[in-house]
């Protein structure tokens, strides 16, 4: 069974991860959308007219469908395949961009944002498609490059937005969806997957064709799987509900986590980035600052990969949300200075802290918040427990947008800053106390560290295979 291709097996990783990771310039470009969206819609010659209240139901209605979609997408990932659920996951991202780009009212806008909360949901799960073809050694940089296509959307929409309106911007993403659906067709079926759906012959012979060799030379990847699957006799209704359940300990920590990152401020910043650099009342364009923004977050990713590679998970999540905290300080201690003075002196202090911020966080914890759950979850139930995770993680996210406006005009930007820099603080105590090490291990060494239980490995598949 030899790999006739004259291309390495990294190169087939990371080709599949970036044309997997297009969705994720599709959620970033959605996240920074809504800053731009808002500060278009107050121009004098804006077709619609939204009120504040208006603007926090748009912000918010991104992750009102998201939780359904999350679920659905759990469903099909286990039960129809991966590579179905990544091409059907565009479906409703290009629907609701079609809709926004017709928008003639708050209505419209509303429900094309609704809509589009459907697929960012469905997105959150692909992760897991990630994990599955990367080797253990690779599977951290290949996993931190979801970040550099999470900011290469944000860039990219903060620029166009800046030079195009919000309805010929969605245009582009229209165009932009459609191609990256199509370009899912090139991508082979998880082995992990089909190891799991008792397909192991086809599993195998798209392992070796990913790794671009022998099967005699991916046999300690083939006993991977067989371990994982040793006790996996069905997969019926009763058995999934009993694999969720028996999983409450790494989705806990998955929860708990994304509960945190939320208040560390980084997706508020996103989606308000203009509203919060207005309400710092600096003597800078918000506009500007705002693309400088998103650029700063794009160069933070690009290190990202790096970083996943060479440090271990806990170590690159605390580091990354110290410096998090000790910029949002910064932030603080200016605005407590200088608040109530009519002229700002060194104004420049506070963009480039949010410029640290943005890019220690891109180096670290959004990443770990993104791919955590492709990680730690069972193979049995990793798409439905990912799902599960989404829907808690894009309910938060809603809340937390619909209720950060209020929570600003009640106690002021000073007190949202300290709130910021608090919850920085609690990742990075987190990260020392709470979440477990996965770099370098496969996903059933990690899934072990849950399950303590002894696995009766068939060697009859393996026999199998290696004839």
């Amino acid at each position: 069974m030899k790999c006739q291709l004259k291309i390495t097996g990294f190169t087939k990783e990371i080709a599949y991860t970036l044309i997997t990771l297009t969705v994720y310039i599709l959620v970033g470009g959605s996240r920074a959308y809504l800053a731009f969206l808002f500060h278009q819609l107050d121009f004098p010659e804006s077709r619609i007219k939204v009120d504040v209240e208006q603007k926090s139901w748009i912000a918010s209605s991104l992750g009102l469908l998201s939780p359904i979609g999350c679920l659905c997408s759990g469903a099909i990932m286990d039960f129809c395949g991966r590579k179905i659920f990544l091409l059907v996951m565009f479906i409703p991202l290009i629907i609701s961009w079609v809709i926004i780009s017709f928008a003639t009212s708050f209505e419209m806008l509303f429900g094309g944002m609704f809509l589009q909360g459907f697929g960012l949901g469905m997105s959150f799960c692909v992760s897991t498609y990630i994990s599955e073809i990367s080797t253990p050694k690779n599977r951290g940089a290949l996993l931190g490059l979801t970040e550099v296509a999470y900011n290469v959307g944000v860039m990219f929409c903060s620029i166009l937005l800046y030079n195009v309106m919000w309805n010929v911007a969605a245009i582009v993403f229209v165009v932009l969806s459609t191609i990256f659906m199509f370009s899912t067709l090139l991508l082979p079926e998880s082995p992990v997957w089909l190891y799991s759906k008792g397909k192991q012959e086809k599993s195998v012979k798209i392992l070796c064709s990913l790794r671009c060799t022998e099967v005699e030379n991916i046999t300690d990847e083939i006993q991977d799987m067989e371990k994982n699957c040793a006790e996996q006799t069905k997969t019926s209704f009763c058995e999934t509900v009993k694999n969720v359940c028996r999983a409450w300990k790494p989705l806990l920590i998955t929860v708990l986590l994304f509960g945190l990152l939320q208040h560390t401020g980084y997706s508020i910043m996103i989606a308000y980035t203009i509203m919060i650099f207005d309400r710092l009342e600096l003597p800078l364009e918000s506009a500007k600052v705002t693309i400088s923004y998103s650029v700063v977050g794009f160069i933070g990713s690009v290190a990202t990969p790096f970083f996943m590679h060479k440090m271990g998970r806990k170590s690159i999540l605390g580091l990354s949300s110290l410096g998090m905290g000790a910029c949002m300080v910064v932030v603080a201690v200016y605005e407590e200075i200088f608040y109530y003075q009519s002229e700002k002196l060194f104004a420049y202090i506070v963009p480039v802290a949010f410029y640290v911020y943005t890019l220690a966080c891109n180096i670290g914890v959004l990443p770990i918040g993104f791919i955590v759950g492709g990680e730690l979850f069972p193979n049995e139930v990793r798409g439905t427990m990912n799902g599960l995770y989404g829907v808690f993680a894009y309910v938060y996210w809603a809340i937390t947008l619909k209720l950060y406006p209020k929570f600003m005009y009640t106690f002021g930007i000073k007190a949202v800053i300290w709130a910021f820099a608090a919850s920085c603080f609690m990742v990075t105590l987190f990260a020392a106390f709470i979440l477990p090490e996965t770099q370098g291990k496969t996903l059933n060494e990690v899934q072990e560290q849950y399950f303590k239980k002894k696995k009766k490995q068939s060697t009859t598949t393996m026999e199998k295979q290696l004839e």
